[in-house]
């Protein structure tokens, strides 16, 4: 019985029990001790680590863009404003897998495989980790809601405000005022430490026109901000702000009235205009024709409408036509001219015989005259300075620049601008040519012979300009002589821009200031004569009588007619009705002029150059231009009444005089 029914052992149960019981609470007292050291490691030891990184991933220190200056014409209007976009944007470094994301933004929005190389490209330029990238630009209120309604699913990404560039002149500006658009690789590698910091944040730079020129004044400061942001990247507060400092507002000599005038006066035709302040040398116009629209360039241009630009061969509207060079053709004739007076090559008595060739002592070949294809006929007959001009003879100035030399020529014409860049603020501008031997021998590797001096005595063989140079030597022409560089740049955050000492070149100095006179009084007739080659006709065709004239125009206007060959074509076969010349191989159309000219009581207000492509005629198309522009500055924009103006001076009546012979 005993061996079978046992009684427990309590005490033994008790005290193994108890044992269990006190290895049980010395592991809990030492995984509690474990855990407390933790904590104490982590709250104590090891606070400032951890509490930098929690601050890192929630706080972020960003760049604060500048707004960018704005551009204002001569009067006030806005020519470059900034207005707000909405972007898509990236951190890639809270984005865990890009390519996904971006296949999945691709299903919410409209993004194109150049939206996604431009993008790629600007991460690769970005230097600053934890920044956001632009993706896509202008969003519309649909796609805004379609991405924040599925913001959950897209950490990283984020919908920022930005103010960009636009230029509501679109194309009238476009080469004068250039654009911004963002910045390369390149672009940002020539910045120095200090000025690649200026950059962070901002995506864009200027890159022609004045907004290149003036990008350090237009730029601004960058600021910085810290911000507190959620795990998906998104901003949920500021907590510090050093503002960015905006870009100095500029104006300039531009008038945004006569640009528009300008540009229509052009018409259809392919060409330019540049329009100087004789007094102040501002620039009141200066149109590109055809131009492009710069607003396309600011959030970058998709290769469609990039294509379209460049793959235009024959209008070229990315082509900037007034800072480029072509033959001056006979518009550099007063110049000559008056580098003839100077030089005493000539005077106000000397003549020539010309019977509508030129001929160099012991050489066959005859240098004609191109005016021989208008009424004129065979030579101008006995033919002083003042007639070469106004009837612009081609066979005197042969006779002049031959006897004058290349040399002089060069020397003097230089004087005026020509070969250089006098504008201040127009450095792209390019120099075009004004020949020399030492230039030929340098260029062509040949010496300079005497045919070569008679083709640039009328503006054309090696000799080149601008029509920025054009138009500032006649405004030296208009003033006497007083060189007033060129510049676009009126005044900055409304004050005055003065000249300093390095803006001042020479004034042109001649032997007798009444050649000044006798100049003007010549390009005055290129106009006024019924004979110039400036004169305006009725719509029969017929010249315009003086007095007809003195009723369409109120005041006087100096001038000179140019037209410079595309190709070589020989001069009989030139002057033939039958020969048939394809449109891009016309002759280019010049007309320089200022105004009023002959004036006593009004100095000149405007000095300009037109140059029309393949225009054919300087009398016919380009001189109508010129008038339609002036009259728009003179009667529309400065409201000058000349009819209230006393009589006119006594060279007035001479010249009129002369003018009904």
């Amino acid at each position: 019985m005993t061996g079978k029914w046992q009684l427990k052992d309590h005490e033994a149960e008790q005290r193994l029990f108890n044992r269990r019981l006190t290895a049980a609470a010395l592991v809990i007292i030492l995984l509690f001790a474990a855990l407390i050291a933790k904590l104490i490691d982590l709250q104590i030891n090891q606070y400032e680590y951890f509490s930098a990184r929690s601050d890192g991933n929630r706080l972020h220190s960003q760049y604060v863009p500048p707004a960018r200056g704005l551009i204002f014409d001569r009067h006030g209007e806005l020519i470059a404003d900034n207005q707000p976009i909405f972007n898509l944007t990236i951190v890639r470094e809270q984005v865990e897998d890009l390519d996904e994301t971006l296949e999945f933004l691709g299903t919410l929005i409209r993004l194109t495989d150049d939206d996604i190389e431009q993008f790629r490209n600007r991460m690769r330029r970005n230097r600053v980790p934890f920044s956001s990238v632009p993706l896509r630009y202008v969003l519309d209120d649909e796609e805004k809601s379609k991405i924040a309604v599925n913001s959950h699913l897209l950490p990283g990404i984020a919908i920022e405000p930005q103010f960009v560039r636009s230029y509501p002149l679109k194309d009238l500006t476009a080469h004068a005022i250039g654009y911004v658009s963002e910045i390369n690789r390149d672009e940002l590698d020539r910045l120095t430490e200090e000025q690649r910091e200026n950059y962070g944040g901002t995506n864009h730079i200027g890159k022609t026109g004045i907004e290149r020129t003036y990008e350090e004044l237009l730029h601004g400061t960058v600021g910085y901000e810290t911000v507190e942001k959620n795990n998906r990247g998104q901003v949920m507060r500021r907590l510090d702000r050093t503002d960015p400092i905006a870009g100095k507002n500029i104006s300039l000599h531009l008038d945004a009235k006569l640009q528009v005038a300008a540009e229509k006066a052009l018409g259809d035709f392919r060409g330019a205009v540049v329009a100087i302040e004789p007094a102040t040398g501002g620039i009141l116009a200066m149109v590109s024709k055809p131009g492009f629209d710069p607003n396309l360039f600011v959030t970058g241009i998709s290769s469609k409408d990039y294509s379209v630009l460049v793959n235009d061969v024959i209008n070229t509207p990315l082509f900037d036509r007034s800072t480029n060079p072509y033959p001056p053709g006979s518009t550099i004739k007063p110049f000559l001219g008056m580098a003839g007076l100077h030089h005493e090559y000539v005077d106000y008595d000397y003549t020539i015989e010309d019977p509508g060739y030129f001929r160099l002592p012991g050489v066959s070949y005859r240098w004609g005259d191109w005016t021989l294809r208008s009424a004129i006929g065979g030579g101008h007959g006995t033919t002083d300075l003042q007639r070469a001009i106004f009837q612009s003879c081609d066979t005197f100035f042969y006779d002049l620049g031959n006897r004058m030399g290349i040399d002089t020529i060069h020397s003097f014409m230089s004087l005026f601008g020509f070969g250089g860049n006098f504008a201040l603020d127009v450095g792209y501008a390019r120099t075009g040519v004004l020949p020399s031997r030492d230039w030929k021998l340098e260029t062509r590797g040949e010496p300079w012979y005497p045919g070569d001096t008679i083709n640039s005595s009328i503006g054309q063989g090696y000799m080149w300009a601008t029509p920025l140079q054009l138009a500032t030597a006649t405004a030296v022409m208009a003033n006497k002589g007083k060189v007033v560089r060129p510049r676009m740049l009126r005044s900055v955050d409304d004050v005055m821009v003065e000249p300093v000492a390095d803006d001042y070149v020479s004034d042109v100095v001649v032997g007798d200031a009444d050649y000044w006179r006798y100049i003007h009084e010549s390009m005055t007739m290129v106009v006024h004569r019924p004979t110039g080659t400036g004169a305006f006709r009725d719509y029969g065709g017929a010249y315009l009588t003086t007095a007809a004239l003195d009723k369409e125009m109120p005041y006087q206007m100096a001038g000179k007619t140019g037209t410079a060959q595309v190709v070589a074509i020989d001069q009989s076969i030139r002057n033939s009705d039958d020969i048939e010349v394809s449109d891009l191989n016309k002759d280019h159309a010049w007309f320089v002029s200022f105004a009023p000219s002959m004036n006593e009581q009004v100095e000149p207000k405007i000095a300009l150059a037109v140059f029309v492509e393949n225009g054919e005629s300087g009398s016919g198309v380009a001189a109508p231009i010129a008038k339609e522009i002036i009259d728009t500055y003179l009667l529309d924009i400065l409201e000058i009444d000349f009819a209230a103006l006393e009589e006119p001076t006594v060279q007035d009546v001479n010249l009129i005089s002369q003018a009904n012979d």
